[in-house]
């Protein structure tokens, strides 16, 4: 029996789906069919009901499903204290970016772990909180930048330091209205990030206070998507204060003031004993001269 083989099946499982499936284990679908057809005929049971909706488990799948997932856990402890044993990080590991490359120091992450694990391969994946976080909890990411605070207890935060924010108002809507009139405000058009995103909170919290609801509204899930139709006149907009370049006339920060949001690096907390976690936050801590959290004692 192979492990990619029960790696496959709890995959499946986990998602119903053999096509989402087939992306997050990075391969093709009919691999994906031929790996849950190899092991349901060495177990000799069906593992799914193949159905119009996806993968649905029967009751023999839902029953091995348990120990699929006790025996790839125990396969990955058993790697975990090889690599330990032997002092050495050797494997692959995907990190999730929520802003651009030059504010997270990526540059400076990847250069010092190539001197300090030569063995070690990193993906750096663009994204978003709101993305980064479920991808965290399925195993898509192994390690993911996010903003905000964090109350998942699965989840490990390493708090490296806070994105100071302003809202950026356009050149078309500079000096139209009182900016300390928070009603003023809402009445202007507005580019929000997702309810979900701190961006979005830190505004959402001052509109609340005084009763206000933004009258007009464009949603986009990126950073640099609120930037760019910011500066292009679509309305104002929550940005990180560095992005607003003094010296760029198509955008303004306005003289208020909005709480900063924390910086965050994140990872499962089951796998806070995992050597390529170690090796990941240590380098980014050392690069962001934040202190490392203490190492949990494995039992």
């Amino acid at each position: 029996m192979e492990l990619y083989h029960l790696r496959t099946f709890v995959t499946v499982a986990e998602e119903g789906h053999l096509t989402r499936a087939a992306e997050r284990l990075f391969t093709s679908q009919p691999a994906i069919s031929a790996h849950v057809k190899a092991l349901e005929e060495e177990l000799g049971v069906t593992l799914f009901d193949r159905t119009p909706k996806g993968m649905q488990l029967t009751a023999a799948g839902a029953q091995l499903l348990v120990k699929a997932q006790r025996a790839l856990a125990a396969a990955g402890d058993l790697m975990d204290e090889a690599r330990s044993l032997r002092g050495e990080v050797v494997g692959e590991v995907r990190i999730g970016l929520n802003s651009d490359a030059e504010f997270l120091r990526v540059a400076a992450i990847q250069t010092a772990l190539s001197a300090a694990h030569p063995r070690l391969s990193v993906a750096f994946i663009g994204g978003s909180t709101e993305v980064n976080l479920p991808a965290l909890r399925v195993g898509r990411l192994d390690a993911a930048f996010t903003s905000g605070v964090m109350t998942d207890p699965a989840i490990e935060v390493v708090v490296l330091g806070e994105e100071a924010l302003a809202v950026g108002v356009p050149a078309r809507l500079r000096g139209t209205f009182d900016a300390a009139d928070v009603s003023a405000l809402a009445a202007q058009p507005w580019v929000l990030t997702s309810p979900d995103c701190s961006h979005y909170g830190a505004i959402r919290a001052l509109f609340d206070a005084h009763g206000c609801e933004p009258r007009q509204k464009v949603l986009a899930d990126q950073e640099d998507a609120v930037l760019a139709m910011v500066k292009a006149g679509a309305g104002l907009g929550v940005i990180r204060r560095d992005k607003i370049d003094a010296g760029d006339d198509r955008i303004d920060a306005l003289p208020l003031a909005l709480p900063p949001v924390p910086l965050n690096f994140t990872y499962p907390r089951r796998r806070a004993n995992d050597p390529l976690i170690q090796a990941l936050v240590s380098t980014i801590c050392q690069v962001w001269e934040v202190a490392p959290p203490a190492v949990q004692l494995a039992g």
